[in-house]
C-alpha cells in the first residue's frame, strides 16, 4: 500500500476506533471486568472468590464464576490504578491484533470489527471475549506450530468452557500434536486448579449447571430458545448438545469428502455456541475468527495439502464483504448499552458508508467463494429459505407467547439462523472443486472435439494411427 493510502487508512481506523471509544465504551461501568478484579483482590488477599454454590448470588451478575486461575492475572491488574479502563484498553488492541492475526489488511475489516454491536458491547461491559477471539486467531495463525497453536486452544478453552470443542477442530485437521500440546496444557491448568481452589470440581460443575438453568432462558443460546418454546430445561440442554454434536459430525464427514480445514475450524466455533446453555450477543465476537478465515479467497482448484493429505490453508487476504454483512447483522440483534437516538444516527451516518463501500466495491473477488450456480435457482432457493425461515420464527415466537407471555425468542433464533447460515456458507466455501464435481455440481467435463475443434460425434475415444479401436 502507498505511504499516503496507509496514513489514510491509519487515520480513518484511528478515528472510528476513538469515537467507538469515547460514544460508547467508556459510556458505563465495565461491570464483567468489575467482578474479575474483586476476585483477582480475593486471591490476592488469600480469600475465595467465589460465592457460596446453591444460591442465588451464583446468578446475581455479579459473581465470578470463572476457572479458579482465571482470576490470578487479575491480582496483578488490580494493584493499577483504573484498572478496569486498563483492561478495557487493552481488549480494544486484542481485538485489532486478533484482526491482523487472521492475515487482514484492509483496514475498513478492522474497522467493521471494532464497530460491530456484539464487540461494542463485550468491550463496554469488560468481558473475556476480545482476548478469546485473539486466542481463536492466533490459533489459526499458527496452526502450522503445534506449540503456540495448542497453547492458545487450551487457554481459550480453559477460560470459557464452552470453547472445549474447538480441541476438537485440531483432531478433525489431524493436528496431532497441537492437540496433545493442547491436551497437556489444560490437564495442567485443571490440575493446578483444583489443588489450590478453595471450590473442588464437583462443586464447581454444579455451580454452573445452576448458572446455566437460571440464565439460559435470558440469553440468546439454543437451549434458551427451546426451554422458551415449552421444552422443559434438560430436554432442551439435550437437544442443543446434540445439535453441537451433529454439526461437528457433519464437518468430520466433509472433511472426508475434500473439504479444507476451514470448515472444521468454523464448526467447531459453532458448535460450542450452540451446545452452551449461556450465550449473551457480545459472545458472537469469537465468530469472526472462522468469518475472517472463510473470507479469504481459496484456490479453487484444491487447497494446498499438508502431508498427511489434508487441505490446510486458503489464499489471499480476508475479504471486507462478510465482515460488513456480519457487522451490519449485530446491530440488527442488540444495540450498545445506554444507545440514545444521536448516537445511533451518528453511527448510521459513519457505518452506512463503510459498509457500503464493502459491499458495492467493484471486483471483489473471493468475497463469498464458492462454485458458481446459474443465478435464477440461487435466488429462489434463498427466497425459499428466507421464507421458512420466516414462518419458524413466527412458530417459535407464538409457542414462546403460549408458554411464557414475557418470553424473548426473537434473539436467539435470529442467532440460531445465523450460525446456520454461517456453517451452510462454510460448507460452500470450503469445498475443492474436486468435491464439487463429485457432487455434481461442478463444471460438466468438456466434450471431446475431432481434429478440427468441434465437438466430436463418437462416444468412444479416438485411437491413434495404426492402433485399432475397440
Amino acid at each position: 500500500m502507498p505511504t499516503g493510502r496507509f496514513a489514510l487508512a491509519t487515520l480513518g481506523l484511528a478515528g472510528v476506533v476513538a469515537l467507538a471509544w469515547f460514544g460508547m465504551i467508556i459510556q458505563i461501568g465495565h461491570f464483567d471486568v468489575d467482578v474479575f478484579l474483586r476476585a483477582g483482590r480475593a486471591v490476592r488477599d488469600g480469600r475465595s472468590p467465589y460465592p457460596a454454590p446453591g444460591t442465588a448470588a451464583v446468578y446475581s451478575g455479579s459473581a465470578f464464576v470463572y476457572p479458579y486461575l482465571t482470576a490470578w492475572p487479575f491480582a496483578v491488574l488490580s494493584r493499577l490504578p483504573d484498572a478496569d479502563t486498563v483492561f478495557v484498553a487493552g481488549s480494544v488492541l486484542a481485538v485489532l491484533a486478533g484482526v491482523r492475526l487472521t492475515g487482514a489488511r484492509d483496514w475498513r475489516v478492522y474497522a467493521l470489527v471494532v464497530t460491530a454491536s456484539a464487540t461494542i458491547i463485550g468491550l463496554q461491559m469488560g468481558t473475556l471475549n476480545a482476548w478469546l477471539f485473539a486466542a481463536l486467531a492466533l490459533a489459526w495463525r499458527r496452526r502450522d506450530h503445534p506449540g503456540s497453536a495448542g497453547a492458545a486452544v487450551a487457554l481459550a478453552i480453559y477460560s470459557k468452557v464452552f470453547l472445549a470443542p474447538v480441541l476438537l477442530w485440531l483432531v478433525l485437521a489431524r493436528r496431532w500434536r497441537a492437540a496433545a500440546v493442547a491436551l497437556a496444557l489444560l490437564a495442567v491448568l485443571l490440575g493446578v486448579g483444583e489443588l489450590v481452589s478453595p471450590l473442588g470440581t464437583a462443586s464447581y460443575l454444579t455451580m454452573l449447571g445452576q448458572l446455566g438453568r437460571a440464565e439460559a432462558l435470558a440469553g440468546v443460546s439454543l437451549t434458551g430458545l427451546l426451554a422458551n418454546v415449552g421444552l422443559p430445561m434438560g430436554g432442551a440442554n439435550a437437544l442443543a448438545r446434540g445439535a453441537a454434536l451433529a454439526v461437528l459430525a457433519g464437518c468430520a464427514l466433509a472433511l472426508r469428502r475434500g473439504h479444507d480445514e476451514r470448515l472444521a475450524f468454523t464448526g467447531a466455533v459453532v458448535a460450542g455456541l450452540l451446545a452452551s446453555p449461556v450465550v449473551w450477543c457480545h459472545y458472537l465476537l469469537v465468530l469472526v475468527a472462522p468469518l475472517l478465515a472463510l473470507s479469504a479467497p481459496a484456490d479453487r482448484d484444491g487447497a494446498p495439502t499438508r502431508a498427511d493429505g489434508v487441505p490446510t490453508r486458503a489464499v489471499g487476504r480476508p475479504s471486507p464483504v462478510p465482515i460488513a454483512v456480519f457487522a451490519t447483522a449485530t446491530w440488527f440483534l442488540a444495540t450498545p448499552h445506554r444507545s440514545t437516538a444521536a448516537g445511533l444516527a451518528v453511527t448510521a451516518a459513519i457505518g452506512t458508508p463503510l459498509v457500503l463501500s464493502c459491499l458495492l466495491a467493484p471486483g471483489v473477488r473471493g468475497a463469498f467463494a464458492g462454485p458458481r450456480r446459474p443465478t435464477v435457482p440461487k435466488v429462489t432457493l434463498v427466497a425459499s429459505l428466507t421464507a421458512v425461515a420466516v414462518a419458524l420464527g413466527d412458530i417459535a415466537t407464538m409457542l414462546a407467547t403460549v408458554h411464557t407471555p414475557s418470553a424473548h425468542v426473537v434473539g436467539s433464533y435470529l442467532v440460531f439462523v445465523g450460525v446456520l447460515a454461517l456453517l451452510a456458507w462454510a460448507v460452500r466455501t470450503t469445498a475443492t472443486r474436486s468435491t464439487t464435481e463429485r457432487d455434481g455440481h461442478g463444471p460438466a467435463s468438456p466434450r471431446p472435439t475431432n481434429s478440427h475443434g468441434l465437438p466430436s460425434t463418437e462416444d468412444h475415444a479416438v485411437a491413434p494411427r495404426g492402433v485399432v479401436a475397440p
